[in-house]
């Protein structure tokens, strides 16, 4: 397992590197292209969040594309995109060229089949784990891109990193083949008449998924957006220095990512991870608010540390809940139809971000995140656990002639055969059905 969650967590790594090395700087340096930024933050908002336009527009075909095809592939293809646009930025001369290279990179949008081929190579079981792994190794490379975007921004220039983007990329794909292996080949019960987009839709708990993803990644670039303006502008912090505050915050949020997914995991609590990650993006605002009030770098640093924090103990078990709840023959649409609100949020927190700071004082920015957050914690209250959901698997030694009685099976979420490992899964709500209860029920059609 750790060979296929390993490749994969570093082509991810690499990939959001790719994204957030640009991000700590790319306000200023959009300023830098002769931007008055005191008039025109909506468009330096608009070229840091450009690529999300793209990821809304291609993510649910790219999530299509891994369920009908070899996730592999489809991965390879959205690299070589998301090269093409790191290039495009690179040799931009101009705000218009690095918001049209921000939106061809975005058009790669892989994330959902990245997570979607986890999901193909590892049990259910194991996906907590795989997810925080892949988590750990996505903000490990977000620490080095807090760390390597400011200070080699500033030394050797923006287009230099984005150049490093396109070296990553190719190097991921690289990775692909020769790490990552095939995907077992999977064998669904019957479906028939049955819409993946009706079940998705209808899914509460995908859906309060979705919008707890949109306003998470709204936060993100609502933040990035600001808080490198803050920092320089009002704070008088030098420009070289501001990646301090992003490191430690990013390793401070780093250490909080493995006891959320103690608790998530270990003791089946998800939802009072993701509601105390709310409380402190409310925390955050505040603390930064107050720094910017009274002109106090410390006390709008620790509100940048509290801001990341949260997001980094939601982040993972985000992903991780929004594999559990769509079915298997459904995950790749279902995880691009998420990551499709993660960047709406993406978008509009660069284009609100800026807009917001033309026109009102930050304390008054954080009275809005602050009610925002409120109305965010009530829709979360409405999760269901998902731990309720547990799988069987059975070994086969014959094929199975009569698949669709499984699924009528009282307490049968889902089923489907692994024809590489010759077994038979099925997932189960085991507050309905007692696995020995159900193994009794399918042995008899074996």
């Amino acid at each position: 397992m750790f060979k296929v969650i390993g490749s994969l967590s570093l082509i991810a790594g690499l990939r959001f590197f790719g994204l957030f090395v640009v991000m700590p700087v790319l306000s200023l340096y959009a300023i830098s292209l002769n931007i008055d930024h005191k008039d025109d933050m909506a468009l330096v908002g608009f070229a840091i969040s450009a690529y999300a336009i793209s990821q809304i527009v291609f993510q649910i075909p790219f999530g299509i594309l891994g369920d009908r095809y070899s996730k592999r592939n489809v991965i390879a293809f959205g690299l070589v995109i998301f090269i093409i646009g790191s290039l495009i930025c690179a040799y931009a001369t101009s705000i218009e060229m690095i918001i049209i290279g921000r939106i061809i990179q975005g058009a790669g949008a892989i994330g959902s089949v990245v997570s979607a081929k986890i999901t193909d190579l590892v049990l259910e079981e194991k996906r907590g784990s795989a997810m925080a792994f892949m988590g750990i190794a996505i903000f490990i490379s977000f620490i080095l891109a807090m760390i390597v975007g400011p200070s080699a921004g500033m030394k050797y220039g923006v287009d230099k990193l984005f150049i490093l983007t396109a070296i990553l990329s190719f190097f991921s794909i690289i990775l692909l083949y020769t790490l990552v292996p095939k995907a077992p080949h999977l064998e669904y019960l019957s479906t028939k008449g049955v819409s993946k987009y009706k079940n998705i839709i209808k899914n509460k708990n995908i859906m309060i998924l979705n919008l707890s993803v949109l306003i998470q990644k709204f936060l993100m670039t609502f933040a990035f957006t600001i808080i490198p303006v803050v920092l320089v502008h009002h704070l008088g912090m030098n420009e070289k220095n501001i990646w301090i505050v992003f490191a430690l915050s990013a390793i401070i949020g780093l250490f909080m990512i493995i006891p959320s997914m103690i608790i998530s995991e270990k003791y089946k609590k998800p939802k009072i991870v993701l509601l105390f990650g709310i409380i402190l993006f409310c925390l955050a605002f505040v603390f930064m608010g107050m720094g910017d009030a009274k002109q106090n770098l410390m006390i709008y640093s620790i509100g940048v540390i509290l801001f990341f924090g949260a997001f980094c103990i939601q982040e993972p078990i985000l992903q991780n809940l929004a594999s559990k709840y769509p079915k298997m023959q459904e995950k790749s649409l279902s995880l691009g139809i998420f990551t499709t609100f993660g960047y709406l949020g993406s978008f509009f927190g660069g284009i609100i971000g800026g807009k917001l700071f033309n026109h009102i004082d930050f304390v008054y920015i954080a009275i809005f995140v602050f009610i925002f957050m409120i109305v965010w914690f009530v829709i979360l209250l409405r999760l269901i656990n998902p731990s309720l959901q547990e799988n069987l698997y059975i070994s086969l030694d014959k094929d199975i002639t009569n698949l669709d009685s499984i699924n009528s099976l009282n307490g049968v979420i889902e089923s489907y055969i692994n024809k590489s490992q010759k077994l038979l899964i099925i997932k189960y709500n085991n507050k309905i059905v007692s696995k020995e209860k159900l193994s009794n029920e399918i042995r008899k059609f074996l």
